[in-house]
């Protein structure tokens, strides 16, 4: 039995609302990482250089472009310097060469904004189908456009927002609209071709899980598809992009803004290292082969969920896991690349804003209200810059590595969202 006490405080949680949690993980986020830092842990006021901006804005636009003029212009192999994107890239960013940098870098910017204000408000609403607009989803909106990730994208004339929106805008038409999945595969692939890490959405176009043959084709046509584009520049530079990928998985850029699990392991271990530590760096390729399977596992336990519970709809949580896998598994995943975080956290808190009032065991209640406290913590723990946090939170690995593990633990425990959604 409870004392009155604390019958009074598990009504009072169990009664609380949904947004109630996200804004105290956001609250905590910011005493923590902007009030903390800046206002209370020196004698002025702290406001160093959050986003490490480059000599001139727009730095990776400038490189991109200067991929396209050497094809376009020079008739050289675009696979200079530090070349990661895809051949179709080349050729997409190449009408940007008629018009001044600074008006190109103006477009993108504009373009970035719009993308992001569709894939965080307009889709959600789409793909939840509410018709009101939650608190959770206009605050993870208003926080992002002022976040570390997005100014740092913008800073840098990125085009993660950009890929994205094509992305998820496939899902949305694949699942929403039948007569126009042609036009889904197709904005699917020019995601890919942007930016590679989109194909692991792929699994996101998928209507029945059951039908494992239609999948499978489906699969391996649209792979088929964005290999055969590889080559649209010719062999040759097809090649080139390969070498230039191979470079970049052996030796990426090491830096405490680069989150991927090969780039937070090596940076790690060289931390340990300094203080006398040389086992990290020791067994660091088991280490990193470990957390890829471990994020591997956690995608496809979600996965099969969705098999077992025959879901037909757009699932939530497999779309923050699998964005989540877009960011740890690459060799080289940034920083600005925290932005594309900010649609699939509103797709899914507004979905379980909307869900949170289903009836749940007082326990299971409990244990998912902490979950979402601690995954609104997280999520909102990456708006801020590694400047304002301790070493040991600075890379953002660990903090994605958390939100993996919470989502595929309230997937578990949360059944209702897909009843509800199907429904």
């Amino acid at each position: 039995m409870y004392k009155p006490a604390k019958r009074d405080l598990l009504r009072n949680i169990l009664e609380s609302t949904f947004f109630t949690w996200v804004l105290l993980g956001f609250l905590i986020s910011y005493l923590l990482f902007f009030l903390r830092p800046i206002f209370l842990n020196t004698p002025v006021m702290r406001f160093p250089k959050y986003v490490p901006a480059g000599s001139s804005i727009g730095g990776d636009l400038k490189q991109m472009l200067s991929y396209s003029h050497a094809w376009l212009i020079l008739h050289q192999t675009p696979y200079i310097g530090n070349n990661l994107y895809p051949p179709l890239a080349t050729l997409l960013f190449t009408p940007l060469l008629i018009v001044k940098f600074s008006w190109a870098y103006k477009l993108i910017t504009f373009v970035n904004v719009l993308c992001y204000i569709l894939i965080t408000l307009i889709i959600p609403m789409r793909m939840v189908k509410e018709g009101s607009i939650s608190a959770s989803l206009l605050l993870v909106i208003g926080t992002g456009l002022f976040s570390y990730g997005f100014q740092f994208e913008l800073e840098r004339g990125q085009f993660n927002i950009i890929a994205m929106t094509f992305c998820f805008l496939a899902i949305c038409i694949y699942h929403s609209h039948v007569k126009y999945r042609y036009l889904a595969y197709a904005l699917f692939t020019l995601s890919v071709q942007l930016k590679i890490y989109p194909i692991i959405f792929i699994i996101m176009l998928i209507k029945d899980w059951r039908d494992w043959k239609t999948n499978l084709k489906k699969f391996f046509a649209l792979i088929a598809v964005n290999l055969a584009l590889f080559f649209v520049l010719g062999p040759v530079i097809f090649l080139d992009f390969i070498n230039s990928l191979k470079a970049q998985m052996i030796n990426p850029y090491i830096w405490k803004g680069n989150h991927s699990i090969r780039s937070f392991i090596l940076w790690a271990s060289n931390i340990a290292t300094q203080h006398g530590w040389t086992w990290p760096n020791k067994y660091s390729g088991w280490i990193q082969l470990a957390l890829l399977v471990l994020v591997v596992v956690c995608i496809g336990l979600i996965m099969l969920q969705d098999y077992r519970r025959d879901v037909h709809d757009v699932n939530s949580y497999l779309l923050l896991a699998c964005t989540l896998g877009a960011m740890l598994i690459p060799s080289v995943s940034h920083d600005y690349k925290l932005s594309i975080l900010a649609a699939p956290i509103a797709i899914l808190f507004h979905e379980l804003s909307s869900t949170s009032k289903t009836s749940l065991p007082p326990r299971q209640k409990v244990v998912s209200i902490g979950l979402v406290f601690v995954l609104s913590l997280a999520y909102s723990s990456t708006l801020f810059s590694y400047t304002n946090k301790p070493l040991i939170v600075q890379n953002n690995f660990p903090t994605l590595l958390a939100m993996l593990l919470v989502i595929v633990c309230l997937s578990i425990i949360s059944p209702h969202l897909h009843q509800e959604t199907q429904a």
